[in-house]
């Protein structure tokens, strides 16, 4: 028992160093520590970022340490041995970021992570300004003897020591002002006049599980490759980069203000360009952007595909080449014609100007081909005056008109045909 008195005291010293006075400190910031930007390389490797930054009526403030532990989902390791690795090269953190270790602890399925740029002293200050753009404390990879498992990798930050080492504890440490002044640290149970958010909730010992939420904006599941693509539709582009809000216009349900209309993305083997080996929708953005997930990752990632995209009333659009794919890749067919799959017949897309390239609009029937077949549907509607939701609506306000049959009727003049390799 006499062998323990001198530890004890050793941990209660450490407390009063890190932590100071344990009364509310007027300076003490507000901040939000996330995670951000899952990414998997591979079928076995895994990487993430730790990012902070001020928030409420903080504009700013000095941080010096961030140290806990991250809880991942058990199924997402699959029954592997992971071995971890701090990216200290990644870290926006002022040099020189000492102590930047990182361990697994396979029983409690823990990252007990530790990011510090340096021991404080009279002399030394340093410290990093956080402001409320965020910043990267350290991305995290990690490296699994078998296939991260086809589930969501759920992060987690742990709010208390529930039966773990007392370093999984989540702890972050600031210096007030003034090099005279030792820093403080906020951990479970301190009186903080603050407000410590991590992954959007509030820091509570009080919480059921003693853990964070997810990140839900970031936690996409595994098995799951990602294409974040880029293009735009000709007659749906009011410019500048900028389509029309469609589908919010027209009062689809769940829409929101940001979005154009729905595209199919599809994948083919460089053997075999006439049947999909894979493909999903998703939501294009008025500003181009759409993310598509791909749900048979083991079987895309690491291996080429050609992209083709196909829209209600746009021309179908190849890539210029197959792409090579990981969990995360991304493709800009808005920014040449260069970018697409050229027969040499036409001009693989629209130039709308200032550099953007569009995808053909006016292959109402989805035949390949803009002709008079796709003219005379929308001659039809525009003489019903129809209005809504419909293939005939080349420009996407809703209103099948003559703003339509001017696309079509030029495209037509063109004799456009999808171009396939």
């Amino acid at each position: 028992m006499n062998q323990l008195i001198p530890r004890k005291l050793f941990f209660l010293v450490c407390l009063l160093f890190l932590g100071g006075s344990t009364a509310v400190n007027a300076q003490d910031p507000s901040f939000s520590i996330y995670i951000d930007n899952p990414q998997g390389i591979g079928k076995k490797v895994f990487e993430f970022d730790v990012m902070v930054q001020a928030s409420g009526a903080t504009s700013a403030f000095e941080l010096r340490t961030f140290q806990g532990g991250i809880w991942v989902n058990p199924a997402f390791i699959n029954g592997g041995s992971i071995s971890l690795q701090n990216l200290t090269a990644s870290s926006q953190m002022t040099a020189p970021k000492h102590n930047g270790g990182v361990q697994w602890n396979s029983s409690d399925n823990f990252i007990n992570l530790t990011a510090n740029i340096g021991v404080k002293t009279i002399s030394s200050c340093i410290s990093t300004t956080v402001s409320t753009a965020p910043i990267r404390v350290a991305r995290v990879r990690m490296t699994n003897t078998a296939d991260f498992g086809c589930t969501t990798p759920d992060l987690k930050f742990n709010y208390v020591q529930n039966g773990s080492p007392l370093r999984f504890r989540t702890s972050v440490s600031w210096r007030a002002s003034g090099c005279a002044l030792n820093y403080d640290m906020y951990y479970p149970n301190r009186p903080y006049s603050g407000s410590a958010l991590f992954n959007g909730e509030l820091y509570s010992t009080l919480d059921g599980d003693g853990k964070s939420p997810v990140n839900t904006d970031k936690n996409d599941p595994g098995c799951q490759s990602v294409l974040n693509l880029t293009a735009f539709l000709e007659g749906f582009y009011i410019g500048p980069q900028t389509m029309a809000s469609t589908l919010y216009d027209l009062g689809e349900p769940g829409a929101t203000a940001d979005q154009t209309d729905t595209i199919l993305v599809e994948l083919y083997t460089l053997g075999d360009t006439y049947n999909p080996f894979a493909g999903t929708k998703a939501v294009l953005h008025t500003n181009g952007t759409a993310k598509l997930l791909f749900a048979n990752n083991n079987d895309i990632s690491g291996n080429p595909f050609w992209i083709a995209v196909k829209h209600r009333n746009a021309v179908q659009t190849w890539s210029k080449t197959p792409l090579d794919f990981t969990s995360n890749v991304s493709y800009n067919f808005s920014t040449g014609q260069t970018q697409a799959f050229d027969d040499g017949f036409n001009p693989p897309m629209q130039n709308m100007g200032s550099g953007v390239f569009a995808f053909y609009g006016g292959d109402v029937n989805q035949d390949g081909t803009v002709d008079g077949a796709d003219l005379t549907d929308i001659d039809n509607d525009n003489n019903i005056f129809a209005f809504g939701y419909n293939v005939t609506d080349c420009t996407g306000d809703g209103a099948t008109d003559s703003n339509d049959i001017i696309i079509v009727d030029n495209n037509k003049n063109l004799f456009l045909f999808y171009a396939q390799p």
